[in-house]
């Protein structure tokens, strides 16, 4: 055999060699870690500390053994809850996250985490410093839940949670079939961050509130804390934040009640689609908006015996609808203008549309969303009656 082919020979059999070793190092989960050495939180609150500065951080952890246990597993006399509500205090939140471990014999893992919920006064002094560990540790997840509550997290993380085991899951759930009403504006550690980041960084969260029922605490989602910044300053109530969803195009679904003209009763409405198109333009210093909103739906239910499928009655339905969506968005852009939270992205469309006007009027964007005049068309269209044209029942 030549000198080249006994190289060639001896390269092949190198790469063979470190293919192996390669193959020998690489296979198996070499940072792989055990569930039962684990503490895995699926929801986390945050608030202040009854006494001293920093945060104190409450935990839901999971119990697995007794979370797949139709008894709930534990013996007598014991705590037969699926999870456990663990706190720890520390000056930031990473801090305090770490100090877990004194109290905890398994390592907090967060990749499980479903839910934040952030007391208001805390809020009120500002997000940034709370969620930045949640951004910058490889644990966590950007599709968290973020919510604000007026209570202590705590009560929230320890209420009933309905037909699931844990709360966080069934609050989790909640927000992400939000459509089925469109009165409640889910928003997820992704989306802050990239407000954040955008033209104007004004957004909404949820509230959650704890409510009696039948000698139980439960949780209950109850309208939107508005956002300036990165600081609660002040609410929208459900149809206010619904008002908000009309503009953003986020109205899938739910239901809107009328007066029936001419009749003492009321028609409920199943929203099937909407659309919403805005324009923001500037002339001077004067920043004009057109919104255009567009529904389709469809008769849900009446309370009055009156015929509603004749095409004039139509039409005063469809028109009844469209001064209801439009009132909506009047009630929410009036609150936004109260707060001077352009929670609408009027800012950002301008900076799309007209770069050249956003850059001079943003140092004093604030004043500008304030006055502008703002046009809203709304246009209903009414095609479906359901299985009955009249009421079956007089």
């Amino acid at each position: 055999m030549t000198g080249e082919g006994c190289r060639k020979r001896r390269l092949t059999k190198s790469l063979w060699l470190l293919l192996l070793l390669i193959v020998v190092f690489i296979s198996g989960c070499w940072d792989r870690r055990e569930l039962e050495n684990l503490a895995v939180v699926m929801g986390i609150g945050i608030n202040r500390p009854p006494e001293g500065e920093g945060y104190e951080v409450s935990y839901q952890i999971v119990r697995a053994a007794q979370l797949h246990s139709p008894g709930g597993g534990g013996g007598s006399g014991q705590d037969l809850r699926p999870f456990w509500i663990l706190r720890s205090r520390g000056p930031t939140v990473f801090e305090a996250i770490r100090n877990a471990t004194f109290q905890s014999s398994r390592k907090l893992f967060l990749s499980h985490c479903q839910v934040i919920v952030v007391n208001e006064a805390v809020a009120r002094e500002g997000l940034t410093s709370i969620l930045d560990f949640f951004t910058r540790d490889h644990e966590p997840r950007l599709t968290l839940w973020l919510l604000l509550t007026p209570e202590d997290p705590v009560q929230i993380l320890d209420a009933a949670a309905g037909l699931e085991r844990v709360s966080s899951q069934a609050i989790s759930d909640l927000l992400q079939f939000y459509q089925s009403t469109s009165k409640i504006r889910p928003v997820q550690l992704a989306e802050f961050v990239r407000l954040s980041m955008a033209r104007t960084a004004d957004n909404t969260f949820p509230i959650i509130k704890t409510t009696e029922n039948a000698g139980k605490k439960e949780f209950i989602l109850d309208g939107s804390g508005v956002i300036k910044g990165d600081k609660l300053v002040g609410y929208l109530d459900p149809r206010e934040t619904r008002g908000l969803l009309w503009v953003l195009g986020k109205v899938k679904s739910g239901l809107v009640t009328v007066e029936v003209p001419g009749e003492k009763g009321k028609a409920t409405f199943e929203i099937f689609n909407s659309s919403a198109a805005v324009k923001v333009q500037a002339n001077a210093d004067q920043v004009h908006v057109k919104i255009e909103v567009r529904v389709r739906s469809g008769l849900g239910t009446q309370t009055t015996t009156a015929d509603l499928s004749t095409p004039d009655q139509f039409k005063k339905l469809e028109k009844k609808q469209e001064e209801t969506i439009k009132g909506e968005i009047e009630a929410a852009l009036a609150k936004a203008r109260e707060y001077k939270a352009d929670i609408f992205g009027f800012g950002r469309h301008l900076y799309s549309y007209d770069h050249r006007a956003w850059r001079r009027l943003v140092a004093d964007w604030e004043r500008h969303f304030v006055v502008a005049t703002v046009e809203i068309k709304v246009k209903a269209v009414l095609d479906k009656l359901g299985l009955i044209t009249r009421p079956a029942l007089k």
